[in-house]
C-alpha cells in the first residue's frame, strides 16, 4: 500500500472516459445459504481474475461490508467494463447466466449495480494513503489551482448565489478543504 502523506493531496486527472462501477448484494433470506453464498463467492473470483489481467481495464477495487456487500471499482472505460461483463472466457458471464436462471425470480438475494463515466469530480485527502479515485489514477500534492474544492472542479466563481468557495490555501495547515 502506498505510504500515508501528511500533506493535502488530490487525485491525478483521470483519463477521459474513466468509469466508476458500484455493484452490491443484499441477503434477503439468510436461511437460504446456498443461494446467497454462491452469489457472494462469485465476486472474489471475478476480482482476482481482473487483478491478474490489468489489460481488462479495471484500475482498482474495494469491498465494503455493512448492511449489504458492495464493491467500488474504477475502470479505464465503461467499454472495458462491458467487454468484461460479456466475455465468455471471463468469470462474470457464466455467473450472470446462472443467477438469471436460478435466482433472479426468487427473493433470496438482491443485487444491484451502477455505472458512472467520470465527468466533473474533485477529491481531497490528508494524513492517509490514497483512497478511491486517487488510488486508482494516482495523486499529487494540492497546489495552486487545487487548494479549494471549486479550484479542483475548475471553477473560480461562486458555486451558488451568495455562496463563495472558501479560500483555503495549501499551506494554511488547518483547512479541511
Amino acid at each position: 500500500m502506498p505510504p500515508r502523506r501528511a500533506v493535502r493531496m488530490t487525485n491525478d486527472v483521470p483519463p477521459a472516459g474513466t468509469a466508476v462501477f458500484l455493484i452490491g448484494m443484499r441477503v434477503t433470506r439468510p436461511w437460504r445459504v446456498r443461494a446467497w453464498l454462491s452469489v457472494m463467492a462469485a465476486m472474489p473470483r471475478m476480482l482476482i481474475h481482473l487483478r491478474r489481467r490489468p489489460q481488462a481495464g479495471m484500475l482498482d477495487a474495494r469491498l465494503y461490508v455493512g448492511g449489504s456487500l458492495m464493491v467500488l471499482s474504477y475502470w479505464r472505460s465503461a467499454d472495458d467494463l462491458r467487454r468484461f461483463a460479456s466475455d465468455p472466457d471471463a468469470p462474470h458471464l457464466p455467473v450472470w447466466r446462472w443467477f438469471n436462471r436460478e435466482l433472479a425470480d426468487t427473493d433470496s438475494v438482491g443485487i444491484w449495480h451502477e455505472t458512472y463515466v467520470i465527468g466533473e469530480h474533485e477529491s481531497i485527502s490528508s494524513g492517509m494513503a490514497p483512497q478511491g479515485l486517487a488510488r486508482a489514477v494516482g495523486w499529487r500534492p494540492v497546489g495552486p489551482g487545487t487548494a479549494t474544492a471549486s479550484g479542483r472542479l475548475g471553477r473560480s466563481r461562486p458555486i451558488a448565489d451568495g455562496v463563495v468557495p472558501v479560500n483555503d490555501t495549501a499551506d494554511s495547515g488547518d483547512s479541511k478543504g
